[in-house]
């Protein structure tokens, strides 16, 4: 979608999935363009969903989590996430090769 002064922001949900990895990749190559911003939203459904909640937004201030941070392992399991890395890859891949701008998940 595009703002007033022109800016893109395409979202694309994922669960991970080989069918999310394949969207994914299929907005790379034929919807994303350099300048372009990609915000991935993931829900996470677990018993401890508060305790994630709050640690993101005590930590960052924001509920969105950097693709740099997401990548790490360690950084991803503090919020409860699991991301495969065939997707992170794509996501870095896709962020250098398009100039796509990916501040946060």
């Amino acid at each position: 979608m595009a703002s007033a002064e022109g800016e893109r922001w395409v979202g694309l949900a994922t669960d991970f999935s080989q069918g999310s990895r394949e969207a994914l990749q299929w907005a790379a190559t034929n919807l994303l363009r350099a300048g372009d911003h990609l915000l991935l939203l993931h829900v996470i459904k677990e018993p401890d969903y508060e305790q994630s909640e709050a640690i993101l937004w005590e930590s960052t201030g924001s509920p969105l989590i950097p693709l740099s941070e997401f990548s790490d392992p360690i950084i991803a399991k503090k919020y409860g996430a699991k991301p495969d890395m065939e997707t992170l890859d794509l996501l870095n891949t896709t962020a250098t090769q398009k100039e796509v701008s990916t501040p946060s998940l």
